[in-house]
């Protein structure tokens, strides 16, 4: 009785106070010990790594690298990437079982922005048996193009690569010569 007795006894503002405080302190203690409870039975420790090994960490970063404790088991690598002729071309190659590679053609450096300027249904080229790919980027044909090839402009290409494991990566490097004019 002493607790309503003390509640009937606070003003209007008081009670609202005490009316919003008391259920969202009982909420976030309920919050608290659900995870408490989780944790201590292991919910959400979801072991994703192989059988009997440490995984490498997943990259979606271009050019990043795993740590020294954890060497990957997959790497994708630009070997060349440069203008010839009307088009660029890069080759490289891949550790790991490979599922998929994809470049891209990036104006302005390696942060910059894909343009329009290139043909994207000329997809890139794989070996499965030499473990290389290649892509070339050509001239779109057939459609209005928005941005043209600058010959003065900083041009890269960035690859990506998923892997059946689950893991991705990715690599990138300057296009080498002069871009057509």
């Amino acid at each position: 009785m002493r607790l309503v007795d003390w509640y009937l006894g606070l003003s209007l503002g008081q009670k609202i106070v005490v009316g919003v405080a008391v259920p969202a302190l009982v909420f976030v203690l309920a919050y608290l010990a659900s995870l408490l409870i989780l944790s201590a039975a292991g919910v959400g420790r979801a072991d994703y790594s192989p059988q009997g090994g440490t995984p490498a960490p997943v990259s979606l970063r271009p050019g990043a690298s795993a740590s020294a404790s954890s060497a990957p088991t997959f790497e994708v690598k630009i070997g060349s990437v440069r203008w010839e002729g009307e088009k660029a071309v890069v080759k490289g190659t891949w550790r790991g079982d490979l599922s998929s590679v994809h470049c891209d053609l990036l104006k302005g450096g390696k942060a910059g922005s894909a343009i329009d300027w290139w043909d994207r249904s000329v997809a890139a080229k794989t070996s499965f048996s030499k473990r290389t790919f290649s892509q070339e980027f050509v001239r779109a044909k057939g459609r209005t193009v928005k941005e043209r090839v600058d010959p003065q402009g900083d041009y890269w290409v960035v690859c990506w690569a998923q892997f059946s494991d689950g893991y991705g990566t990715g690599n990138e490097a300057p296009v080498k010569g002069t871009p057509p004019g």
